[in-house]
């Protein structure tokens, strides 16, 4: 939640509220276009986030402005169309009067043109998202060995050229052999993210965040009446019991022989810079038929180099190739076998304390099967994940998770927010595959919900006995 200050909070929480003020700001080149209330038509800024990191968040923006002039129209030889960059950063800020003429204006978010505006009856539009979701381009970098997550994200996010960024320290202590795999940038977060039981996302000021999550962690104070809440504006519905939630541990195995992992024929006029893709592998060794070689990186699917000559050469890579197998871990959350399966896929996880850790992070999450979907007045210092009340029909409050936050403007300011309701769990506990809730040590039921990550009494050995006796 952004930062406000106390004559906001008790402003913003009046049954009538004073005027909203908004700032959108483009930065192209040395040109700043500057759009306010008095240009701006409609607004509609979405940040939609899984605490889970299961998937890419969803940070856009959209809006649209007064343009009779035609000054963003592509067919006016002398407007600002040509001159926009398609990819210019954009900043929107949100304020509030507070009366007497001052105005409270919130941190600013910072997002990216994607592509230049339309225009239709002297209405321009555009549309914008985050630097998390503008990491388009490919990762290729990836290597097999042991190395921390933290690490990894460091490299991907030095290869992609953010500067901005705020990784967990708790990613320093979970490591993978596994190489990434060659994928967009933001896929690559994603994965490590996923892998580290941790949030991805972008936060004020367009720092890209990667933080462990938990669902123990208390609410803000912030509290959503029911005169914030538009008539029949919270739509309730809940998805079926979890029964049993999967996890994937990834087990790779180098080949005992070296074999052709690549074999092309390429011209060369002088020096060219190349970049091919092969097989997983490790060990590669690139030869050429001809040329000078130099500048070699080679990487777990692809490689760099230089290569200098005149002529047509037969380029080599020669190493030995990964595989890769699977075993499955899982945790039985109810005894109702109808009930909805979970199965949790990163190729990350090479360790069975990392499998075994996410399966319980995941059921602590998984077991909230309430949604609450609420329209209602619009506060745009909430951001997806802060913890909340929300006051229900029955007249009591629930502690909610907001997953999704829609803020819309046209020339009022609205919105709605996706809740995951957190007050619904009691007396949840793990079970094992004869339905019998498993017990700790000191012989007390392990609950789902809990403040500290499960340790087994049984060793490692134990437990992979335990998972061929379950999947066979």
């Amino acid at each position: 939640m952004k930062t406000v200050s106390d004559s906001y909070a008790i402003q913003m929480s009046n049954q009538y509220r004073n005027r909203t003020f908004i700032k959108i700001s483009i930065t192209s080149g040395e040109e700043t276009y500057l759009f306010t209330n008095a240009d701006i038509i409609s607004i509609q800024k979405v940040n939609d986030v899984d605490p889970l990191s299961r998937r890419l968040p969803k940070e856009t923006l959209s809006f649209s402005i007064i343009d009779f002039e035609g000054n963003y129209n592509p067919s006016n030889p002398s407007g600002k169309w040509n001159a926009l960059d398609e990819n210019a950063s954009l900043t929107i800020q949100f304020g509030f009067d507070l009366g007497s003429g001052l105005i409270e204006w919130l941190e600013e978010d910072q997002y990216f043109l994607s592509g230049r505006p339309t225009v239709s009856s002297g209405i321009a539009s555009f549309r914008a998202s985050s630097k998390l979701n503008h990491l388009t381009s490919n990762y290729y970098k990836g290597t097999y060995g042991q190395k921390s997550l933290y690490e990894l994200a460091l490299n991907v996010l030095t290869d992609a050229g953010v500067t901005s960024y705020s990784i967990d320290e708790a990613l320093q202590t979970m490591y993978t052999v596994a190489p990434l795999p060659i994928t967009t940038h933001a896929n690559c977060l994603q994965l490590i993210a996923h892998a580290g039981r941790c949030t991805l996302r972008t936060i004020s000021n367009g720092v890209i965040e990667i933080k462990p999550f938990s669902v123990t962690n208390t609410p803000d104070e912030f509290m959503l009446p029911l005169n914030s809440i538009a008539l029949n504006g919270d739509t309730i519905s809940k998805i079926e019991t979890l029964y049993k939630v999967q996890c994937n541990l990834y087990i790779y195995s180098l080949a005992e022989t070296e074999s052709v992992l690549f074999e092309s024929i390429i011209d060369v006029d002088g020096e060219s810079t190349v970049h091919i893709e092969y097989d997983t592998s490790t060990n590669q060794v690139i030869t050429s038929s001809g040329g000078v070689l130099s500048n070699i990186s080679t990487y777990a699917a692809s490689a760099d180099f230089t290569i200098t000559g005149t002529g047509t050469y037969t380029i080599t890579v020669v190493g030995k190739k990964i595989s890769t197998r699977t075993s499955i871990a899982e945790s039985y959350i109810s005894a109702d076998s109808n009930g909805a399966v979970d199965s949790e896929k990163n190729q990350l996880i090479t360790d069975s304390s990392m499998q075994s850790a996410l399966i319980y992070r995941v059921a602590n999450y998984l077991q909230y099967r309430l949604t609450h979907t609420v329209r209602y007045r619009g506060n745009p210092e909430l951001d997806a994940l802060d913890g909340i009340y929300m006051q229900t029909i029955y007249d009591s409050f629930i502690s909610a998770l907001v997953l999704t936050h829609t803020i819309n403007f046209n020339g009022a300011i609205s919105g709605v927010l996706v809740l995951k309701s957190l007050s619904e769990i009691t007396n949840v506990y793990l079970y094992d595959s004869s339905n019998v809730i498993v017990e700790d040590q000191l012989g007390d039921a392990i609950s789902i919900i809990g403040t500290a990550d499960y340790m087994s009494e049984y060793s490692l050995s134990e437990i992979d006995s335990f998972i061929t006796e379950v999947i066979g």
